[in-house]
């Protein structure tokens, strides 16, 4: 998804707080003027800051085409490791916030017309079900299979999402590498 500056198919949002910091860094500015995805890690990233509606009304003042953000919440997020831990839990109700909470306030911003001329991709739950897949052998895993897990919530986005005709959901099922399949 990355684009040319100097002719554009597409006009990506560029992410102002993302830039400005780029831009900030030596030699940053060779990228502050590049797209990237926002992401949307936590419940209270959906309002913190900018939030996605301050992003969504960036994209639009900016004149952008598409929108990119990541989804990445699940409960027991990355179950093989504490790399990057979520906050929801399957054991303490994890599931039903991430469809109360997480979720349906996501999908109340993007349904808002004020974006229905905006391309958004979703992308979804990166490394989560090669992850899962990966680590079955692991207690927060194992819960992750099961109900409320990983494959219910990415299936309640993608239900979820599928009405929105200007969203584009993006499904992260790794690669051959990951999964140690040596032919693939």
């Amino acid at each position: 998804f990355v684009h040319d500056l100097k002719n554009p198919e597409w006009e990506f949002y560029i992410d102002p707080v993302w830039s400005e910091k780029a831009a900030g860094e030596a030699g940053g500015e060779a990228i502050a003027g590049y797209n990237t995805a926002v992401w949307m890690d936590r419940i209270g990233a959906i309002t913190d800051g900018l939030g996605l509606r301050g992003h969504l009304d960036e994209a639009v003042a900016q004149g952008a085409d598409m929108f990119m953000f990541v989804l990445y919440d699940l409960p027991n997020r990355n179950c093989a490791t504490l790399a990057s831990s979520g906050e929801l839990r399957i054991a303490d109700e994890g599931f039903e916030r991430y469809q109360n909470e997480y979720i349906a306030p996501i999908k109340a911003i993007l349904s808002d017309p004020l974006y229905a001329d905006v391309r958004i991709v979703a992308i979804v739950e990166v490394d989560s079900l090669p992850n899962l897949v990966t680590s079955l052998t692991v207690p927060d895993c194992i819960e992750a299979n099961g109900a409320g897990g990983y494959r219910d919530g990415i299936q309640h986005v993608l239900n979820e999402f599928s009405d929105l005709p200007n969203v584009y959901s993006y499904l992260d099922i790794a690669n051959s590498g990951w999964l140690n399949w040596a032919d693939g």
